[in-house]
């Protein structure tokens, strides 16, 4: 009985969360809309908000139900016009979103769900929904030709938004329309889609077929900015009629069915849902049903190629043709199995989008405690990146955006003084590059300033008084431990944790984060990531008697050198590439190897040439061995913390070698491990 509670608690929770991350969506098209509102988003709102509840309900989450209950009846009188829709009301419903999703979440961490002040939200909920509604003067439907029978027959909903078409100035217009029997349906909802692009179909309504024909009619009640001729050229079989002005026209024949049951059951139906595949805490994804067989055939196959190599081997005695079938079916074992492996990367990834409606709720709510205008600007929503690598990057991404509120956008008054726009921007733009993803965070604010940077950093004591510091300094040292520019603590920032931490989340994930700055113009802060943890490409160096692993996304080139073609720089070793001088690290020196003794200036070395942001060093090392695939495996907390090392991985006949963290190993030794090693 546990391991079904568990279950179904599993099950809503990542259910939940989609409906949820559906909602936010959804409230930011909402707010764009203004006043302007399309009704079908606030039906769509309305259903998912109805959808939550049930759930809820039916698994005893009381206080999730409760308050999408109470949200529920909000959102209905919202639907019917008898809430209007104000800057208040859409703060409510953000902030009910919050805290449903706390809720969600504390359904598995009590201390979520404590945050939520379940009786203040519904207070405002309640003061929503008593608002007293705008008196109509008059029968707004008095200009109208319609027929008591027709206007009977509209449920209270559909009289609203015809109502509101009415008192918007829209066209109000029938369209009668006839269709065979076997195919009205899909008919139907081709002729209501292509009528809602340009308005509202307001009721549909079944009636006699005219024609005395086999076929099935509908009257459509439409409104629209379109006149009878742009409707009927929409509608070409149809027949279009105004309703503006005249008497009252004759009532038309209706089915002798139920009207208004009638009419709901043949009404054209909503827009479709989108189809979203987004959590955080649930480790459910969404994938393809054409993706997971592919990945059934693939399997079925190698199980094929198994028996065979199995059997193979089994009867295989010094024979030369057995021993070549045996290496047929090895490569083709292999091959099946690299593309195993190509399938599982790609069941594992989802878009980069599935996180951009948090960060639109975390703009809204800073920007609104800070008292700006912010324009929130997502692009490449459809970029791919693996399922934990997002999940993992939502915080980072948030603290960078913050920051760029708190510090970097300019109040209101200060951008208008240096002829900006008063709404500041945020653009979130994800692409992908190789075989890296890359992430911008751009903000239109007042740039780095290199100069406050080392006031700041003197005055914390993370650099002397004497040290110059230029933009590319100043950019190292926002990421330092302990550095802040707030002057005191806030909710926003200045908090203890800075952007040290977001540059260690990144690292984590194998990936690198550089700045780019105009002063008075913006900052771009860009985040370059492998597409996915789960298997990667490597090249394997030797250094020492020992073999190493380097990401290939970390590497741009490898090369051979020789001793004479070293130089030493301010204590530093280097050698020329392209007429760009490149600073050396032996990693036998950053990993206190025995290495190579002094061999004449005729000694050949290798060069791994690796990048972490704008920063490039050469890896010296014995030998390149090869380039394959591997799995990167968690080395412990014990050398979790050794500069340069992201983990281990197996490369074949049980060899374990140790994965190098290029950032980590940059910024630790820059050009100075053997240096460091002599000190040592």
């Amino acid at each position: 009985m546990a391991k079904e509670d568990d279950r179904a608690r599993h099950d809503f929770t990542g259910e939940a969360e989609e409906l949820l991350d559906t909602l936010s969506r959804d409230l930011i098209d909402l707010e764009a809309q203004g006043q302007n509102v399309r009704p079908e988003l606030v039906n769509k709102i309305f259903r998912n908000v109805h959808s939550l509840k049930g759930l809820a309900g039916m698994l005893g989450f009381s206080e999730i139900s409760e308050l999408s209950h109470n949200l529920e009846d909000m959102l209905d009188k919202l639907r019917m016009g008898k809430i209007a829709i104000t800057r208040d009301l859409i703060d409510l419903l953000y902030d009910s979103v919050d805290s449903l999703n706390r809720l969600v979440i504390g359904i598995n961490d009590e201390s979520m769900a404590g945050l939520v002040d379940l009786t203040r939200l519904a207070s405002r909920i309640h003061q929503a929904v008593s608002a007293q509604p705008q008196q109509a003067v008059g029968d707004p439907l008095a200009g109208l030709t319609l027929d008591d029978h027709t206007r009977k027959s509209l449920t209270e909903y559909e009289e609203h938004r015809l109502i509101e078409n009415v008192r918007s100035g829209k066209h109000i217009l029938t369209v009668e329309v006839t269709f065979d029997f076997a195919d009205f349906d899909e008919k139907l909802r081709a002729l209501s889609t292509s009528l809602s692009e340009a308005g509202e179909v307001i009721s549909t309504l079944p009636a006699i077929d005219s024609s005395g024909g086999s076929g099935i009619s509908f009257r459509l009640l439409y409104g629209s900015t379109l006149n009878e001729a742009a409707v009927a050229a929409i509608a070409p079989n149809a027949k279009v009629t105004s309703l503006r002005g005249g008497a009252r026209a004759t009532p038309p024949a209706i089915s002798p069915a139920n009207t208004q049951g009638a009419g709901e059951v043949a009404r054209a139906p909503l827009e479709p849902e989108d189809d979203v595949s987004l959590r955080s805490v649930s480790q459910t994804v969404r994938v393809d049903i054409s993706r997971l067989d592919h990945v059934m055939n693939i399997v079925g196959e190698l199980l094929i190629e198994k028996t065979g190599l199995e059997a193979m081997t089994r009867s295989l005695s010094g024979q030369r043709a057995l021993s070549q079938e045996l290496l047929k079916i090895a490569r083709n074992f292999d091959r099946k199995l690299s593309e195993l492996q190509r399938s599982v990367i790609e069941i594992r990834m989802v878009p980069v989008g599935q996180i951009y409606s948090k960060l639109s709720r975390t703009v809204r709510k800073v920007a609104r405690e800070l008292n700006k205008e912010i324009e929130l600007v997502l692009r490449g929503e459809e970029t791919e990146l693996d399922k934990m690598m997002v999940e993992e990057l939502t915080d980072p991404l948030m603290h960078i955006i913050r920051n760029a509120l708190d510090h970097g956008i300019e109040p209101a008054e200060q951008r208008a003084k240096a002829g900006k726009p008063p709404v500041g921007r945020i653009t979130l733009t994800a692409y992908q590059q190789g075989n890296s993803v890359v992430i911008d965070v751009r903000d239109d604010g007042r740039g780095i300033d290199a100069a406050k940077i080392r006031e700041v950093a003197v005055s914390r004591g993370l650099i002397g008084a004497e040290e110059n510091v230029d933009a590319t300094r100043a950019y190292d040292l926002i990421f330092a431990a302990g550095f802040s520019t707030a002057s005191e603590v806030s909710e926003i920032s200045g908090r203890g944790v800075g952007l040290d931490v977001v540059k260690r989340n990144i690292q984590d994930l194998k990936g690198n984060i550089e700045v780019i700055s105009t002063p008075g113009q913006g900052t771009t802060f860009r985040i370059m990531l492998p597409i996915t943890l789960a298997i990667i490409q490597a090249l394997i160096v030797r250094a020492g008697d020992e073999d190493f692993a380097v990401p290939l996304t970390s590497v741009d080139e490898s090369l051979r050198i020789y001793s004479r073609d070293i130089r030493t720089v301010e204590r530093r070793e280097v050698f020329t590439l392209r007429e760009t001088t490149v600073p050396l690290l032996r990693l036998s020196d950053a990993f206190n190897l025995d290495g190579r003794g002094d061999e004449g200036p005729d000694a050949k070395w290798f060069v791994v040439v690796t990048r972490s942001g704008e920063k490039t060093v050469g890896l010296l090392v014995d030998r390149l061995v090869r380039q394959q695939e591997i799995v990167i495996k968690s080395i412990g907390t014990k050398l979790k913390s050794v500069p340069g090392v992201a983990g281990a991985t197996e490369v074949g006949e049980g060899q374990i070698v140790l994965v190098v963290d290029v950032g980590s190993l940059i910024d630790h030794f820059g050009g100075r491990a053997r240096e460091a090693r002599a000190r040592g």
